[in-house]
């Protein structure tokens, strides 16, 4: 076990890894994790998961190294030599080995209360490695957050998380080959390629029975001429997500009595979310209605599946597509970043994937290794800097290419007796570690900075989701059709359809 006594050299911790910790005290104890066969037979609490073990697998990630951090309350006199991230965070710097051009590392840090943070090698500057700085041998550099909140109130240190036991501050150093042997090179087409073999696109039913359930109900040709004997409801999921984990959190009786009322034309659309914008997404249905037949739809759709929605149902010949025999009468937003999200800037989205991984590990809903493994992918790619690949996250950007064009023009909401419906929520953290991750720990706050003190759901904008758009007259959504949750009570971004009150809505607006 190594001292950490505020000095700035470096401390060994063994192996040629090491800890410079200026200003911060405490212990550094470094293992190799046990293998996962023994972990899964064993499952004592430092071992973590198996979800976790599951999704590094998936995503052909190694453990090599754990390291749990007791850290002491930084004295006045120590903090004034700490070292500071460019945001101005104390941070402490983790030195690794070096594996040479064909592996990649990345470092996975749990706080004390549960909160999740991915970090990427930096440079001199601080800045993350750009891909010519890679391999160069020496030591890769990681800046880990050393804030230390409290774990929450009444915690005797039994709960658990995806990483293990909360209440200690843990870091895993993670490995995993450039060149995955099915999919290829990290490169600028690694994402599609990864969702071409993992999360295909594809139109299935959606019934009580298999609506969570993954890859169930692929359309057959019989199906089309149900859902076209009259209207159908259509379910879009969202960025990271599927039909069957995007929806789980909907009540049994509201789908029930959907399914029912639309006699049984219920069906969900699975798309690519990484690598292709919503006009990809939008041509590739389109060209599976078979010929001959049409369609009319109301559609029920979450955060980036709202943009898919709306590219479907708004003058999408402005982008050379053809949905003249697709109607769409109606929509519901469900957290819609309809004016994007800060969050999908390049300087933010490790930002964004550290909350979404938190929201699975404090808040689990749907399938969270499978959630896990396509975070862990849009990790690695942003890593690598080959942004140009991730087409589906750049279409969020408010002041991107992509949702520029689709917010320029005059645009009418999709049918008179129809239109927008949204629901949106606010969210204040009342978790410690959530409050550090959405607020930081110092005065002039990253997360702020994003969200420029906006009310959002951890990922969205909340006035961001029914406020107006010029030129497009089916915002902003009225306030009949809007249902606005407070944000105290608790509802982040992943967990919308659970809020309870939602389900009579989407039936008074539907049904």
């Amino acid at each position: 076990m190594a001292q950490l006594t505020g000095s700035p050299q470096p401390v060994a911790l063994g192996e040629g890894y090491q800890l410079r910790a200026p200003g911060i005290r405490g212990t550094a104890d470094m293992s190799r994790p046990r293998p996962a066969g023994e972990r899964s037979r064993s499952r004592a609490p430092e071992d973590g998961s198996q979800v976790l073990d599951d999704a590094l697998a998936g995503a052909g990630m190694t453990e090599v190294r754990r390291i749990e951090l007791r850290l002491q309350p930084t004295p006045p006199a120590d903090a004034t030599r700490s070292l500071r991230s460019v945001d101005g965070q104390e941070v402490l710097e983790l030195q690794v080995p070096d594996l040479g051009p064909d592996s990649g590392q990345l470092v996975l840090a749990c706080d004390e209360t549960g909160v999740l943070t991915w970090h990427l090698p930096v440079d001199a500057q601080k800045a993350i490695e750009t891909p010519a700085s890679r391999g160069a041998g020496g030591a890769k550099r990681f800046l880990i957050p050393a804030t230390q909140p409290k774990p929450p109130a009444g915690d005797t240190g039994t709960n658990r998380s995806l990483l293990g036991t909360i209440g200690r501050k843990l870091l895993k150093v993670l490995v995993y080959p450039i060149t995955d042997p099915v999919i290829g090179a990290i490169g600028e087409f690694f994402a599609e390629r990864w969702e071409v073999k993992k999360r295909p696109y594809g139109l299935r039913t959606f019934t009580p029975e298999n609506r969570r359930t993954p890859g169930a109900g692929a359309l057959a040709p019989g199906d089309w001429e149900r859902l076209g004997s009259g209207r159908a409801l259509l379910f879009v999921h969202g960025t990271f997500s599927t039909a069957h984990g995007a929806f789980d959190l909907l009540s049994d009786d509201t789908f029930a009595t959907l399914y029912e009322h639309y006699q049984q034309r219920v069906f969900a659309f699975d798309h690519f979310t990484l690598s292709h914008d919503p006009r990809r997404n939008v041509a590739w249905l389109l060209e599976q209605v078979p010929a001959g037949r049409s369609l009319e739809l109301d559609i029920v759709c979450h955060s980036r599946g709202g943009l898919v929605s709306r590219m479907l149902a708004e003058r999408p010949s402005a982008f050379g597509l053809d949905n003249s025999r697709v109607r769409v009468r109606r929509i519901v937003f469900v957290a819609v970043p309809n004016q994007g999200t800060l969050l999908a800037q390049p300087d933010h989205m490790v930002q964004m994937i550290d909350r979404l991984t938190t929201a699975l590990n404090l808040f689990p809903s749907g399938p969270v290794a499978e959630t896990l493994e396509v975070l862990l992918t849009a990790i690695k790619v942003i890593g690598h800097g080959v942004l140009k690949g991730l087409d589906g996250l750049a279409s969020m950007r408010p002041d991107g290419e992509f949702l520029g064009r689709f917010n320029a023009g005059t645009r009418e909401p999709p049918a008179a007796d129809g239109g927008y419906y949204a629901a949106a929520a606010d969210y204040e953290p009342t978790h410690e570690g959530l409050k550090a991750l959405v607020a930081g720990r110092i005065a002039d706050a990253v997360i702020d900075r994003v969200f420029e003190h906006t009310a959002n759901d951890l990922v969205v904008p909340e006035p961001g989701v029914y406020s107006a758009i010029d030129g497009n007259r089916g915002f902003p959504v009225e306030a009949g059709r809007l249902l606005r949750i407070p944000a105290d009570v608790g509802v982040i971004h992943t967990t919308v359809f659970g809020y309870l009150p939602l389900g009579p809505k989407l039936l008074e607006w539907l049904v």
